[in-house]
């Protein structure tokens, strides 16, 4: 950060001085500093002197009672509008005078501006993300409108472009109803310009321009209220860089301390679960009383074991989790994960022994996972070490992290029974030092993880948030399952993790900043990440929509509409092949209905004269997968012809024959094509054994909300 001093030190000066915030004067003299125009004015002390300075502006003027105790000019009558003339001059000033009441009164004299668009521009300083800049539509009622949108800073100019086309009323920066375009350089430079002054003056905690008015094409300063905090230090201090996690993902060895024969214990379930799950390595139980332990020689202290594992896993009372973090580090365990409960979740004392305990994993040098957590999985190392109840799901391209164990736990089980591959499972618990964004800045470099899937309650540093998303969601994609963006849900999450949720609307806007797709459901979550793991991304909006039925292909192209997404137009030669196929009354139209056309080759046709058109970016086929068009005529498994379950088994070899030709056409065309089928189906992936393979969503409405997440996130990859 670059501090400077203003031109004439006034913040520095207000400051030093214990002030609250600058007067308009002083305020507006900052800005035009920063190169945000200003109205032409001065300051008067007494009537003469402000009837002296309306006649050198010329027209009529503004009279503001300012002072360093004065706020909210307009709620307490100290403004005077559109005053003409050395009487109406003399007689505003006299009466404003008088009402400020305040010895330091004074009356800014300033040109009445004449535009009729006011916008607004604000900055604020998060507790978590720092500077935050505000654009949207100014004025009276802009509390009432609340049309505006927040970047987080730094800002680039792709940032700033979002800021000014975001807000709903944008029309209202181009020709207007007479009116000339706004100067979007200006406003541009105006965002940057409050985005500097918050880097370069830590003191200034807030900035509030409303209204900016426009006039002809510039935008105007007309009222500017700049707060100030003396003992602010300019923003939140950073977390320290990510540890060393690759042996916590690949272990050759690991302890279970508080290892159990009692699978119903903490301890017996996680060595339960590493022993059933096929771990290659060594697994070192360690009990007090030494012996066996679910067959495997046990030891009574870490001190013991034959040599260093890379991964502790800590299933043992709280009050006795200091004491063996310390014992890894005497025996140079590097990373450590505490799955016992008590600490920071459970109050006052648990908050500071679970600081006791971080400090003691600092001075040992063991990177601490936890506490209050589930476990983790990493499949292609084959370890499972999950506590409490079973995790198993396939080797995949997904990686889940979460910061609440059961819905973790949650997504994983959803995970495993509709036949999604996962990577990875980490739950980070309390991240008293390690948080999930450490975990994901270390799959970011993972070759196994294609996705991330994160469930997160708090953001915890928000600067680190956005360097770590910065880095990452250009080369993968991230979906996070967001928590506690309501009052209610802070508060449960305060309780639950003792966590600090921040200001929803600043998270938000970090994430669209960094190319963070978020969702508050875990089947959307899952659904999304699901997608972008295992399907193409689009290389535009054109959607074609195939579908057994019409009602189905209307809800579809109802939600292009509310998702910015576009029906793809289709060209003669598509129609001519697709008359050739269908009946002579099909609707020639996108979304294509089959007119519940039945053929054992009909679907893959059609499928693939709309997935080879130059005119199509992604295609949704709807109905076509447990339907009568794939020989699906019984809810019955046996009488269908499947063997059931996820995998191949769960589809008929005619399902099978139309889901290999969706692989070969995603392969060949980059193009995603996302399948809906007319009955439930439990598995929502088809293993083609491409590149790329088969999604099927329960909805119309799911398969196109995803493809416009996925088209969102293309756009930002390509601009990134």
């Amino acid at each position: 950060m670059t501090v400077r001093q203003s031109s004439d030190g006034v913040v520095e000066a207000a400051a030093a001085q214990g002030l609250g915030a600058l007067t308009e004067h002083q305020a507006k003299a900052l800005l035009a500093e920063y190169g945000i125009a200003i109205p032409d004015g001065d300051l008067a002390h007494t009537e003469d002197e402000a009837v002296a300075i309306a006649r050198k502006l010329g027209g009529p003027v503004v009279l503001k009672a300012i002072g360093a105790s004065i706020s909210h000019k307009t709620e307490h009558g100290l403004v005077a509008l559109n005053l003409s003339g050395d009487d109406a001059v003399r007689a505003a000033a006299r009466s404003l005078l008088d009402l400020a009441e305040c010895e330091d009164a004074a009356l800014l004299v300033e040109r009445m501006l004449s535009g009729k668009r006011e916008l607004m521009l604000g900055m604020k300083r998060d507790p978590l993300f720092g500077p935050v800049i505000l654009f949207g539509v100014g004025g009276i009622f802009a509390e009432a409108h609340k049309d505006i949108v927040l970047g987080v800073t730094p800002l680039g100019d792709d940032d700033i472009e979002r800021m000014l086309s975001g807000i709903r009323a944008s029309s209202l920066l181009g020709e207007f109803r007479g009116m000339p375009p706004v100067d979007r350089s200006a406003l541009e430079g105006a965002i940057r310009a409050l985005a500097r002054i918050a880097e370069e003056h830590p003191a200034v905690t807030e900035i509030d321009v409303n209204p900016l008015i426009v006039e002809g094409s510039r935008p105007v300063a007309a009222d500017a209220l700049v707060i100030l905090d003396p003992a602010a230090e300019g923003g939140p201090a950073h977390a320290a860089p990510t540890p060393n996690l690759i042996p916590f993902f690949a272990p050759r060895a690991v302890a279970v301390v508080g290892a159990s024969d009692d699978p119903v214990k903490w301890g017996g379930s996680l060595l339960k679960n590493i022993i059933d799950g096929d771990f290659e390595g060594a697994i070192y139980p360690v009990n007090g009383r030494g012996g066996t332990v679910q067959g495997l020689p046990a030891y009574a202290s870490i001190s013991e074991l034959p040599d260093a594992p890379d991964l502790a896993l800590v299933a043992i009372g709280a009050a006795h989790v200091n004491g063996v973090i310390a014992e890894c580090g005497a025996r140079g365990i590097p990373v450590a994960l505490v799955v016992a409960a008590g600490f920071a979740e459970a109050g006052e004392a648990g908050a500071e022994a679970e600081a006791e305990l971080v400090e003691t994993a600092r001075t040992s040098g063991v990177t601490l996972i936890g506490p209050n957590c589930m476990g983790m999985v990493a499949t292609h190392s084959k370890l499972h070490a999950v506590g409490f109840l079973e995790l198993r799901p396939q080797a995949g391209g997904l990686s889940i992290i979460s910061q609440s164990g059961n819905i973790g736990v949650q997504l994983v089980t959803r995970a495993e029974r509709r036949g999604v591959g996962i990577d990875k499972y980490v739950s980070v618990g309390n991240q008293a030092s390690t948080s999930a964004l450490d975990v994901l800045d270390a799959l970011g470099d993972d070759d196994q993880t294609a996705a991330a899937l994160v469930y997160l309650e708090a953001t915890g540093d928000g600067r680190r948030f956005l360097d770590v998303m910065r880095r990452i969601t250009p080369k993968k994609p991230v979906v996070v399952l967001r928590g506690g963006l309501t009052d209610y849900g802070r508060r449960a999450a305060a309780s639950h993790t003792g966590a600090m949720a921040g200001s929803a609307d600043v998270f938000m806007a970090a994430a669209r900043q960094t190319g963070v797709l978020v969702r508050t459901g875990p089947d959307e979550s899952l659904d999304l990440a699901l997608c972008l793991s295992a399907l193409p991304r689009p290389a535009g909006r054109r959607v074609a929509v195939m579908t057994l039925g019409g009602g189905w292909g209307v809800l579809a192209a109802d939600e292009l509409a509310r998702n910015d997404l576009k029906p793809a137009v289709l060209e003669p030669r598509v129609l001519a092949a697709l008359d050739e196929l269908l009946p002579g009354y099909w609707c020639r139209s996108n979304p294509v209905d089959l007119v519940a056309a039945v053929g054992p080759d009909l679907a893959s046709s059609a499928l693939t004269i709309l997935a080879e058109s130059a005119e199509v970016d992604a295609v949704v086929a709807l109905g076509i997968l447990r339907s009568p068009s794939t020989g699906w005529i019984s809810d019955d498994p046996a009488a269908a012809g499947i063997a059931g379950g996820p995998g191949r088994g769960s589809f008929n070899p005619a399902e099978t024959a139309f889901l290999e030709r969706v692989t070969e056409l995603m392969a060949s065309t980059g193009k995603p094509i996302i399948n809906v089928p007319l009955r439930p189906l439990d598995a929502a992936t088809f293993p083609g054994g491409g590149r790329y393979d088969p999604v099927m969503l329960y909805s119309p409405v799911a398969a196109v909300r995803a493809l416009a997440a996925m088209a969102w996130y293309g756009e930002y990859v390509a601009a990134h």
